[in-house]
This record gives structure tokens, C-alpha cells and sequence, in this order.
């Protein structure tokens, strides 16, 4: 599985997110361990799936990728999270770090209790959450 082609799709399927949907608070891929390559959980934050159901939000958000990223694309993400706006781990992540069309690599960090191994940031936008 190449990597940068899933990051680079995922940071075109997030600018076609945000003019359809709003604002994206926090997009990013999240490895179960530092061998991982493939199996990447997807972790995403926006307003508006904030109003919905924690199921709706998920059966939304992969509705959305399905329609967005290329299929061959899918076999790297194992899962997908959605997070609200509000989530201490959201707040965390958002505090740290700030990464707007650029992704950012992350490794052995911890974020509001949360050990993460290897993380790939696609987006996070401090200034949208509440403080």
C-alpha cells in the first residue's frame, strides 16, 4: 500500500469535504503500531457531523469517502472514528499541532491519554475548536 497516494487522496477528498459540508476540524490516520501500513484508522472531527448521531456520523463520513477516494484507496483504512469538535482528544491534537493542506507525520506522541504509535496529520485546525 503506497502511503503518500492514500495522504494525497485523502487531503483532496478533505478540500471537497469542506466546500460541500463545512470545515474539517480534524482528519487524520491513525496506525495501531510503527510497522503498520495498511490498516490505518481514520479519524475525523467536523461541526457538522457533530449534530449527528455517533452511527449517523460514521454511516455519513464513509458514505462520503466511498463517493470521494478512489476504491483501490479503501484497503489502507481498517476503520473509521468520528470524533465531536469537543473531544478532549480533538482539543489535544488541535492544540498541538496545526496542519492545513500540508500533512505532517507523527510518531510515539501521546494525546489526552491516547498513545499514538504513528500517525499521519492531514488536518487540524486549533482555531476551530472550542477552548
Amino acid at each position: 500500500m503506497d502511503q503518500e497516494v492514500l495522504v494525497n487522496q485523502l487531503q483532496k477528498f478533505a478540500k471537497r469535504l469542506e466546500k460541500k459540508e463545512g470545515p474539517l476540524t480534524l482528519l487524520m490516520l491513525l496506525a495501531p503500531d510503527l510497522e503498520t501500513e495498511d490498516a490505518w484508522n481514520l479519524i475525523v472531527s467536523a461541526k457538522s457531523l457533530d449534530r449527528k448521531s455517533r452511527g449517523s456520523a460514521v454511516r455519513q463520513f464513509t458514505q462520503w469517502l466511498r463517493q470521494d477516494v478512489d476504491p483501490a484507496q479503501w484497503t489502507g483504512i481498517a476503520r473509521a472514528t468520528v470524533l465531536r469538535t469537543d473531544d478532549p482528544f480533538v482539543r489535544a491534537i488541535n492544540h498541538a499541532f496545526q496542519a492545513k493542506g500540508a500533512a505532517m507525520s507523527l510518531q510515539s506522541w501521546s494525546a489526552s491519554g491516547v498513545e499514538i504509535p504513528k500517525a499521519i496529520l492531514i488536518e487540524s485546525k486549533g482555531q476551530l475548536t472550542q477552548r
